[in-house]
C-alpha cells in the first residue's frame, strides 16, 4: 500500500476537502490491480459521499456510502494501520444525523 497517498487522503479528508481527497486516491486506484483496489475504491466512494453532503444532495451521499460498504466489507477493522471500521461507523452515524440537522464531519486518525 502506498502510505503517501493515503496520508494525503486523510489530511484532505480531515480538512473537509473531500473532492480533493477523492482525487488523490483515484489515480492510485486506477493503476492498482492487487487486493488494495477495492479498499481504495471504497474510500473514494466515502469521500464522494461527503461531496454530496457539501452539495446538499444527501440521497447521493447515502447511495455512495452503501456502495462503499460493499467494497470495504471484506477488509478488517484496521487495515494497514487505517481505522476502517471507525471511519465506517462515524460516516454511518453522520449520515443518520444529517436527517435531523447538521453535525460535524468525522475525522480520520491515521498513523503509520
Amino acid at each position: 500500500m502506498t502510505s503517501r497517498e493515503l496520508q494525503e487522503f486523510c489530511r484532505l479528508f480531515n480538512e473537509e476537502k473531500f473532492f480533493e481527497a477523492h482525487e488523490v486516491l483515484e489515480l492510485l486506484w486506477r493503476k492498482t490491480s492487487d487486493q488494495n483496489r477495492d479498499f481504495y475504491h471504497g474510500l473514494i466512494q466515502i469521500a464522494a459521499a461527503f461531496v454530496h453532503i457539501q452539495k446538499s444532495t444527501p440521497q447521493g451521499a447515502h447511495e455512495l456510502f452503501q456502495k462503499a460498504s460493499v467494497y470495504l466489507q471484506k477488509y478488517p477493522a484496521v487495515y494497514e494501520n487505517f481505522p476502517l471500521q471507525k471511519l465506517m461507523q462515524e460516516t454511518k452515524k453522520f449520515l443518520n444525523q444529517t436527517k435531523s440537522g447538521r453535525t460535524a464531519f468525522p475525522k480520520i486518525q491515521f498513523k503509520l
